[in-house]
């Protein structure tokens, strides 16, 4: 069987080859989307033997593409408030809007104005015995502010080896949002990989987190080639 594109439904379109999940793109996360991320991930660890290592892939994946719809969505939600996101005030201003507004009506009702509006979420999974490399993109821009922001969750990942003491730390933090980053990299320290092989890039129309698994010594990472600004 050759590549083919299928739509399972009006939200989620999948890219299969020889069986093989090579491409999911969606709009808003549903069940239905969080079971094929996980379906994919789990054939994938199959294959390469690590079934070990799904609950924090598929963990970590899931949360990507969250934050990827969330972003989409929130640029809409901007667009109809008429706030301008690169305005620091009136962004702050937006965000805490957004995010007090935020339910599961809104996350269905602005997926469907991020379709229209041509805004989406790909998770691509690329994998061989030496390691699996999945890349999660929405093509929306980033905000100086959403930048260094994402800075700062990634920064502060960095300085903790232990979830429940990163969860201790900051039982307080009354905004909650973006800890997820700093959880991804907790997370990958307790399996034992270099959090360096995850990374956000930032481009000009697109924003791409891309984690790497080396599963051997032969594993060729493509974070050399970047020359972006991540």
């Amino acid at each position: 069987m050759g590549q083919e594109i299928r739509d399972i439904s009006d939200n989620i379109r999948l890219t299969v080859e020889d069986g093989r999940i090579l491409s999911l793109k969606t709009h808003r996360i549903t069940r239905s989307v969080e079971e094929h991320i996980q379906q994919a991930i789990e054939l994938i660890l199959d294959k390469v033997t690590y079934p070990t290592l799904v609950p924090t892939i598929y963990t970590i994946v899931k949360e990507l593409s969250i934050n990827a719809c969330k972003a989409n969505q929130k640029r809409i939600f901007f667009e109809e408030k008429g706030y301008d996101i690169e305005n620091p005030i009136q962004y702050k201003r937006g965000v805490s809007e957004y995010r007090e507004l935020f339910s599961e009506s809104m996350a269905e009702e602005y997926g469907n104005k991020s379709k229209k509006k041509g805004y989406f979420c790909l998770i691509t999974f690329d994998y061989s015995m030496d390691g699996i490399r999945v890349e999660v993109t929405n093509n929306t821009p980033v905000t100086i502010e959403e930048e260094k922001s994402l800075r700062e969750k990634l920064e502060k990942g960095m300085q903790y080896g232990d979830i429940a003491q990163f969860y201790l730390d900051n039982a307080d933090n009354t905004e909650g949002a973006g800890l997820g980053l700093a959880l991804i990299l907790i997370m990958l320290k307790g399996e034992g990989i270099d959090p360096s092989y995850f990374r956000i890039i930032i481009r000009k129309d697109v924003t791409i987190a891309r984690l790497e698994v080396p599963l051997s010594s032969n594993f060729k990472s493509v974070r050399d080639q970047d020359f972006s600004r991540a």
